[in-house]
């Protein structure tokens, strides 16, 4: 059974690259992409860390919904897992801090393909990130 992590950048960029290990790597639109050459299964995706879906977003929220999570980021989440060969035995999520996107990511992994997760350490998930991977096309 697969076992799904969410880190931070810095943890997910300082991992040993083992082949039994598989990246989602989640940056800010304004920051560059994290240092993960190495890992032959690679997604890189970018978005801001917005609950778009919220109706009480806050001016600056408001902002980053140009740079919000779409459909089609988490078709090629989907994608991703699906290709994913046998040996690979984890998949970590990062993104900038390691609470927010990375968490919705990894907790829908969790709940659309029974991944193994630290439910207790995926309290601070973005919602609208959840419910976009929940949604079947």
């Amino acid at each position: 059974m697969r076992q799904v992590f969410a880190l931070s950048r810095g943890d997910a960029e300082k991992l040993p690259r083992l082949p039994s290990i598989a990246v989602i790597s989640v940056i800010a639109p304004e920051r560059p992409a994290a240092s993960l050459d190495g890992f032959p299964h690679l997604l890189r995706l970018s978005f801001a860390d917005v609950d778009f879906l919220s109706p009480s977003l806050s001016k600056k929220s408001r902002g980053k919904l140009v740079h919000a999570f779409t459909a089609e980021q988490a078709q090629a989440i989907h994608s991703f897992i699906e290709a994913l060969p046998t040996e690979i035995v984890s998949v970590v999520v990062h993104c900038e801090g390691g609470y927010s996107r990375s968490c919705a990511i990894a907790l829908a992994l969790h709940r659309l393909y029974g991944y193994q997760a630290e439910i207790e350490h995926l309290s601070q998930a973005n919602p609208s990130v959840i419910r976009l991977m929940m949604t079947e096309d």
